[in-house]
């Protein structure tokens, strides 16, 4: 009956002993963080495999004139008019028709 007791004591210590070790070693305390991305992640920042990702974790701090001005339309026309209308809004088109075709192409028109 003692030993059994001895046997039950022994066990109770360890697993308070090494579950504490445990803990310390493997575990981690995360504290709540209400900053921005890379202020709550300043460790982890610097394990990133690369500059392209320590560059998703920026933020910008600012707020885009564009975004104060609701009112005014996104482009340089009117009010209710087509984004295509306006000659400022669509870029420029990068395979325009007329772009001819050059002799070691052998198009089928002359052009």
């Amino acid at each position: 009956m003692v030993s059994l007791q001895l046997y039950y004591y022994i066990l109770i210590l360890s697993l308070l002993y090494f579950g504490s070790t445990a803990s310390l070693i493997g575990g981690i305390a995360y504290a709540p963080c209400n900053g921005s991305i890379a202020e709550c992640e300043v460790e982890g920042e610097m394990l990133m495999e690369s500059e392209i990702s320590r560059r998703i974790l920026a933020q910008g701090k600012y707020i885009t004139p564009g975004a104060l001005k609701p009112d005014q339309p996104v482009c340089r026309g009117n009010r209710g008019e087509a984004y295509s209308k306006a000659g400022d809004c669509l870029p420029e088109p990068s395979n325009p028709p007329d772009r001819g075709c050059q002799k070691y192409y052998r198009c089928r028109s002359n052009s």
